[in-house]
């Protein structure tokens, strides 16, 4: 199975002279290596909002992790350890739920990711070492995968397919890392999409005796919204999407190429549509203390915005027009967990309450659902249509 990297030798050379103030074609050329300005952005001036309030009962208790929102309906954690709960598009009913954590042979000895087939009706669960997949009542069918999970990237590619992708740490030499896994038999079709080499940041640990460890800081090879893919993998040079006809279609391309520049930031891509597009940057070489990963202190890279009609990046800062309490406006907007053009936001049952109850919130539907909130229920998901 072919795919084509449309014009790609051609995009490299245009892109390597062209600057991002001047980029009026649908390929967007962003320098990684520069720092944005923050600026204030308002979610009701970019999307439409919908305020979405999930059931509460025994049954149907939600933890702090986000879900995933399509028109089939809503895939979330619960509460319990190892359970997945399947809510209807209004969040007020339930199509399903897995709970079969544990060391059996079909079971899962924990949720790396999930993936929810609704049309197949069939959940496909990742733990550490296996992929097994279950149908809505928890019902295990079969054992797809049966390797280290954590090596890989999986999505969903088609009703047929998952798409897969692994990277081979340290290769120095050309490899396809990109492969399609049947549902059904595992069978397994290689992409021929090379890569010329791997790339990843240098991270050195420094622990507490002072001696150094060297490790990588691997960036993903796929991002993900619940109906479109891109390939991301940094040693491509190019952010491409792929289409359903699986070709490959050039969206994004650092000004600074890694393959060519050992010393420029690697491009974390996280999302985009078509107004905005979503990025931060993993610098080449790390150091941090080992007790500062164990304290989980790490310095978290800047998320920069683009927009794509103003030619203009930045570093966003969200507002919320409909609450007037700073403390709980969004820190970020999930992408990958909507449809295309979409983004979700989570929000606290507490934080509501509260905000209703010191008069803060501005919008009626917010504020009647806010109104009838108990502490203890599931959040309210907020989500945004982006205007194009």
């Amino acid at each position: 199975m072919r795919y084509h990297l449309i014009c790609v030798f051609f995009l490299l050379s245009y892109c390597s002279c062209v600057q991002t103030s001047n980029i009026k074609s649908n390929i967007i050329v962003v320098d990684v290596a520069k720092d944005y300005p923050s600026k204030d952005i308002y979610l009701q001036d970019i999307a439409e909002v919908e305020y979405l309030p999930l059931a509460t009962s025994d049954s149907m208790l939600v933890n702090d992790d986000f879900g995933s929102v399509s028109e089939e309906g809503i895939v979330i954690r619960g509460a319990k350890v190892g359970e997945i709960l399947l809510f209807d598009r209004q969040g007020q009913k339930l199509q399903g739920r897995i709970c079969k954590r544990g060391q059996g042979p079909e079971e899962y000895n924990a949720i790396i990711y999930n993936i929810v087939d609704w049309k197949r009706k069939e959940v496909f669960i990742a733990d550490y070492t296996s992929m097994k997949v279950y149908d809505f009542s928890g019902k295990y069918l079969r054992t797809l995968i049966n390797t280290n999970i954590m090596e890989m990237n999986v999505c969903d590619f088609n009703q047929n397919y998952l798409l897969c992708s692994y990277n081979k740490e340290g290769s120095k030499e050309p490899y396809y890392p990109y492969f399609i896994i049947s549902k059904d038999n595992r069978t397994i079709d290689t992409l021929l999409i090379e890569i010329p080499r791997f790339i990843a940041s240098n991270r050195k640990i420094i622990w507490d005796d002072g001696h150094i460890s060297e490790a990588y800081g691997d960036l993903p090879q796929i991002f993900h919204c619940t109906d479109r893919i891109w390939l991301t993998n940094v040693a491509l040079d190019t952010v491409f999407v792929m289409h359903p006809d699986q070709t490959l279609e050039p969206v994004m391309v650092p000004i600074h190429l890694p393959s060519t520049n050992e010393e420029a930031p690697l491009l974390f891509f996280h999302g985009m549509n078509d107004r905005y597009a979503w990025i931060s940057r993993i610098p080449r070489h790390i150091k941090i203390k080992m007790s500062d990963m164990a304290a989980n202190i790490e310095r978290k890279e800047k998320v920069y915005m683009y927009d794509r009609k103003a030619d203009e990046w930045f570093e966003p800062i969200y507002y919320n027009h409909d609450i007037n309490n700073h403390n709980i406006h969004p820190k970020f907007i999930n992408i990958s967990a909507v449809p295309y053009g979409y983004g979700l936001v989570q929000l606290n049952a507490m934080d509501l309450i509260e905000a209703y109850n010191k008069n803060q919130i501005a919008d009626e539907k917010l504020k009647k659902i806010a109104s009838k909130l108990q502490e203890e229920d599931n959040p309210v998901l907020m989500i945004l249509k982006f205007k194009n």
